[in-house]
């Protein structure tokens, strides 16, 4: 994640120069220097590991901003058709090996520090500073808005399916008679195997994408701490910095809504999976009673 809000110290200066233009010297320094202390103390490693991101830009960094902007029909076409599951869709947002903090972590340590900048007084240009923590809420924004879509394309989907499987077996004679027919038993089962396909590829993308949904929410709550206390502190703050504070309070309430009613809808589409799948077993079931019934029946006559 490309971050660059400017800092107490020169370790992260504003006028620092891009990887291309450092010489090895100039990176081993900042390297070895000692990164600001933060002041939400649970995010210090959050904060310390996206700055050493900042330093070190990943060469995928490029088609991960890419993938976090496909749409969501094509990112659900993606995760259903690649051949094995992998969070590629999931772009910026997924926390890569080696990693030891989710991004969400790092966006939010990134915004808290911000807002302590400006608190304390240090920021060498206030202007900067509060264009990059929009850039930050606009960011946790497209993470929600994204998931969002993905969790209601997922649940239109399923639940689709479930009333259009449902049909079958509410006239259950009339589905026992036609699996007498060989090519239909095919169908039946080859078609259930595609939706066992769709159910464990969606169960997958729900579970990441709830364990990120977790993660955001932890870090909002430790934002919103540290906002409430910061309040306490920040006696003479001028109308700008009121205004940013206030903007601030209520984006936290807001993304705090957000990511419970993400976990609301993570839950809904959890149990329609359930429900799916119990109507898939129950339709492979009858399909394979029917099948033993049609291997006994022609010997016995």
């Amino acid at each position: 994640m490309n971050i660059t809000i400017t800092p107490e110290n020169e370790w992260l200066s504003s006028n620092r120069m891009s990887g291309s233009d450092m010489d090895n010297d100039s990176l081993s320094d900042m390297e070895d220097a000692k990164p600001p202390v933060h002041p939400v103390p649970q995010m210090q490693g959050a904060f310390e590991e996206s700055m050493m991101e900042t330093l070190n830009e990943s060469e995928d960094a490029e088609s991960q901003d890419r993938m976090s902007m496909v749409d969501s029909v094509s990112r659900r076409k993606m995760l259903l058709e690649q051949e094995e599951y992998q969070r590629t869709v999931a772009g910026r947002w997924k926390q890569k090996p080696g990693e030891q903090f989710h991004p969400l972590w790092k966006l939010v340590a990134q915004i808290s520090f911000g807002m302590h900048l400006l608190q304390q007084g240090l920021a060498k240009s206030d202007e900067e500073v509060i264009k990059i923590l929009q850039t930050h809420v606009d960011e946790i924004d497209g993470f929600l808005e994204r998931t969002t879509e993905d969790f209601d394309l997922a649940q239109g989907d399923i639940d689709e399916r479930i009333r259009y499987l449902k049909l079958p077996l509410e006239h259950g004679s009339v589905f026992d008679t036609m699996l007498n027919d060989r090519n239909f038993r095919i169908a039946i089962v080859e078609g259930n195997e595609k939706i066992e396909h769709i159910i464990d590829r969606t169960a997958a993308a729900m579970n990441d994408s709830l364990k990120d949904v977790q993660k955001g929410l932890d870090a909002t709550r430790e934002l919103a701490k540290y906002l409430t206390r910061v309040d306490k502190q920040w006696d003479e703050r001028t109308e700008e910095h009121d205004s940013v504070y206030l903007a601030m309070i209520g984006n936290t309430e807001g993304w705090t809504r957000a990511f419970l009613t993400l976990q609301s809808k993570g839950n809904g589409l959890r149990r329609a999976l359930v429900q799916l799948g119990g109507i898939v077993a129950e339709m492979q079931r009858r399909a394979g009673a029917a099948s033993r019934k049609n291997l006994v029946c022609p010997s016995a006559g």
